[in-house]
């Protein structure tokens, strides 16, 4: 018998599960003629034959985007692994890839077969193929295949040792080259699992350090605005107390007023009842954020020509907010009042 090259991947309805393997043995093997081998059972309808073409369609696509050659091959058998072991035998297939348990059942301890098909395509196939067994598209084990020219020399130096009684389907044991690819194979498995890791935490690593560059960004932006109302807030205080201040002032110079009512006629009016801008006495008087008390005429109009400074000081004040000052209106009706009279 002919013995074939070609890598042999059996697949089945699983897209996702067989994807992985396919794309296994090509990265893995290093062939490159593939043989798709689709196990799908008797008396199937015409929709169910079509849906398993367009299966092993996807996975052609798949072996020409990464530029390896590959054929397909049907089997119809009731039994996949029989029809497997089939395929093996009439062929002489030497290297085959099938799933060692499906994808929902890998974990990283994952050591042996959980597949019960797996399990006797290993004990049942002939000793001259080489079986490697994946899942979600890592190396779970392998079964090494050994040349015609070994088996017969182990065969007959079996028998001329002794007559014992030969077990059917003994798993052969690897030689050291072959242990040695398996275990370059398991060490690339692992090398590229530890590269995913790294690539994982890296992403996680830079995705910590700019939300740590926006809190910090936030946290500069908030305690200027903190500063800044801060300063708002120190600024009208300072009005507030200087406006009490000159509420008790004005109080001391009402109670003089009153005193001194009689000789209004022969005085002019106090000073604190002219206002600074108009110099005339006034009517509607109003504290601004300097702290002064103006005409609110004046003020207003003062304002709305785009000054920001105060009249008395020219210094910039913080808002343009005006407070009427009930207690000098007060005291100018009262002394146009004694005034007229």
């Amino acid at each position: 018998m002919v013995m074939d090259d070609k890598i042999y991947v059996a697949v089945t309805g699983r897209d996702l599960e067989n994807k992985s393997s396919l794309v296994w043995a090509i990265q893995n093997s290093g062939g490159r003629g593939f043989c798709i081998v689709y196990v799908q059972k008797l008396r199937l309808c015409r929709k169910e034959k079509e849906r398993a073409h367009k299966i092993v369609d996807k996975y052609l696509n798949i072996c020409r985007q990464m530029q390896v050659s590959a054929e397909t091959i049907y089997i119809e058998m009731d039994s996949v692994e029989e029809g497997i072991l089939q395929l093996i035998s009439n062929r002489g297939v030497k290297k085959l890839v099938m799933g060692a348990a499906a994808d929902r059942h890998y974990s990283m301890r994952m050591r042996d077969l959980q597949s019960k098909k797996a399990i006797y395509i290993r004990r049942e196939a002939p000793a001259t193929c080489h079986i490697w067994f994946t899942c979600k598209g890592y190396l779970i084990c392998s079964r090494e295949g050994r040349r015609r020219d070994d088996l017969y020399l182990e065969c007959a130096s079996s028998n001329s040792l002794s007559q014992s009684k030969i077990t059917k389907g003994t798993e052969s044991f690897p030689s050291s080259s072959m242990v040695k690819d398996d275990d370059r194979i398991q060490v690339s498995d692992a090398i590229k699992r530890a590269k995913q890791s790294e690539n994982v935490y890296i992403s996680e690593l830079k995705c910590k350090k700019e939300t740590e560059n926006a809190l910090r960004t936030t946290k500069e932006e908030l305690e200027k605005m903190i500063r800044k109302l801060q300063y708002k807030y120190t600024l009208s205080m300072e009005a507030v107390r200087r406006l009490r201040q000159e509420q008790e002032e004005l109080k001391i110079e009402l109670k003089e007023v009153s005193k001194l009512s009689s000789n209004r006629k022969n005085h002019g009016p106090p000073q604190y009842f002219i206002c600074p801008i108009t110099q005339d006495v006034m009517e509607d008087p109003h504290v601004a954020a300097d702290g002064f008390t103006y005409e609110g005429e004046a003020i207003s109009s003062w304002f709305e020509r785009e000054h920001e400074t105060s009249p008395m000081t020219n210094k910039s004040l913080p808002h343009t907010s005006l407070v009427p000052n009930l207690a000098p209106r007060s005291a100018i009706q009262e002394w146009l009042q004694a005034s007229s009279s």
